[in-house]
């Protein structure tokens, strides 16, 4: 299919304009195919490039469409006056191609001196299809190259042993913000714990005033026991006009805290601004806790601003760039934590272009979640493919969230390998419409037991 860019000259068509178009640069006027088009055909096989003036290429090799994985399409580039016709071949499906036209590629065919200034970058996605399998090979190192050596540990367990070895780490989730129930209760039910336990920095700011004093000693306490420590933030409101995270009750601009892009996709933040100022307090306010794991050489896999792109939380309600601006600013004012494994989430409810341009890069996530609420156990097969294809199978994949906990033996024959599972607390991990008492029981001591990882059997 093809689509407008949101740059809408149009290329002269008559001789007058023709003339009096000799004398400027050519600029791109418009391309064929809209920056951001998602379910692109893989048999596209032409773009249009028009001008705004008469053309040529100053080095054909220069205008490159590019995969995210750096591959290149061989392009046939035809100049026709004040088009730029390029032609390939059948692109792959499940992915984000980039047609780069740098400043200084076009010159004007009647005088080569007059060069285009302006740079263009057009990205979209070719059509998902669900693959029948998919194979993943995580980093091998972390994101952070001075990551600390119990982090380091941490995250060559959960791919080497966990991931690469089809076995799954069972979790639980506190309730609320610091607190072990769930957890002592799959321990009364089943006789161990899930090798995994989550924090919640939810209560940390806003008009609460809970102490997190419990936080450190209970993730001390649990990381001592030989279990992984997990955390997430559940951020309230950072204007404190409200106690609330959901969008349609709390009116937080995230997009003012952003001024700009640097040419490397980087960001310029608005540091003066009422908003930046709010979130760099709550993010001080969260470095201080998280602060005190670090010391105690606790690894944290660290998974905040989760399920952005559903938008009901305020931190992606503002979109996708707002969402990737605050995540690489998290990293910038946690940059000296080396203790945090970084998990970002993949939401599968949208399209697969689009949860593309919320990923903030292979070189800023450590690890992929997908957060599923399904009342059957299964292997939840398709989320899985499609988190491995968003991010490019680079990376271990996580059951962040979840109601029913999967079936290892339904994944096991589906070729699916969730690097961990967590249930959500309360009836999402004691209700049997999800998963109880019977099920935790097959998971941790029963049929199912071979392929669960509790707490006693993390080997870091």
């Amino acid at each position: 299919m093809c689509w407008a860019l949101a740059l809408t000259l149009a290329a002269c068509t008559n001789t007058d304009e023709t003339v009096a178009s000799a004398a400027v640069a050519p600029e791109v006027a418009s391309v064929s195919l809209a920056d951001g088009a998602v379910d692109v055909d893989t048999q596209l096989h032409a773009l249009s490039v028009a001008a705004t003036a008469p053309l040529q290429l100053v080095d054909p090799a220069a205008v490159t469409l590019t995969a995210t994985d750096g591959t290149s399409v061989a392009l046939d580039c035809r100049v026709a006056n004040m088009n730029l016709h390029l032609s390939f071949g059948d692109l792959e499906r499940n992915t984000l191609y980039t047609l780069s036209i740098p400043a200084g590629s076009l010159c004007n065919r009647y005088d080569p001196s007059l060069v285009n200034t302006v740079a263009v970058s057009v990205s979209f996605t070719t059509l998902y299809a669900v693959p029948d399998e998919v194979r993943v090979t995580p980093d091998a190192a972390l994101t952070d190259p001075a990551a600390s050596p119990a982090a380091q540990a941490l995250y060559a367990y959960v791919c080497d042993r966990l991931f690469a070895e089809g076995r799954m780490a069972a979790g639980t989730m506190s309730k609320y913000t610091t607190q072990m129930t769930e957890a002592e209760w799959v321990y009364e039910k089943t006789g161990r714990y899930p090798a995994l336990h989550c924090f919640d920095l939810m209560n940390l700011t806003g008009g609460y005033t809970e102490d997190y004093s419990a936080l450190l000693s209970n993730a001390q306490a649990w990381h001592d026991a030989g279990g992984i420590v997990a955390a997430m933030w559940h951020w309230r409101d950072p204007s404190k006009r409200t106690n609330d995270f959901y969008a349609e009750s709390c009116s937080f601009d995230l997009s003012k805290i952003v001024a700009g892009t640097n040419g490397d996709g980087t960001y310029v933040y608005a540091t003066d601004t009422e908003e930046y100022r709010a979130v760099a307090d709550d993010i001080a306010a969260a470095k201080v806790e998280l602060r005190k794991l670090a010391d105690a050489g606790i690894p944290v896999l660290w998974r905040p601003l989760h399920e952005a792109s559903g938008a009901w939380f305020w931190w992606g309600a503002a979109g996708p760039e707002a969402c990737k601006a605050l995540w690489m600013l998290l990293r910038e004012e946690l940059a000296d934590l080396h203790n945090l494994i970084w998990v970002w989430t993949v939401q599968t409810g949208g399209g697969f272009g689009a949860e593309c341009g919320w990923y903030p890069g292979h070189e800023n996530v450590d690890i992929v979640g997908v957060d599923i609420y399904e009342e059957v156990h299964g292997s939840f097969a398709d989320a899985f493919k499609f988190a491995a294809d968003v991010s490019g199978s680079k990376k271990a994949i996580a059951l962040s969230e979840c109601g029913a906990m999967p079936d290892p033996e339904a994944m096991a024959a589906d070729g699916v390998s969730w690097a961990w599972c967590m249930p959500w607390y309360g009836d999402h991990t004691q209700s049997a419409t999800y998963n109880g008492i019977k099920y935790w029981q097959r998971m941790m001591t029963g049929d199912l037991a071979d392929r669960v990882i509790d707490r006693s059997e993390v080997a870091l």
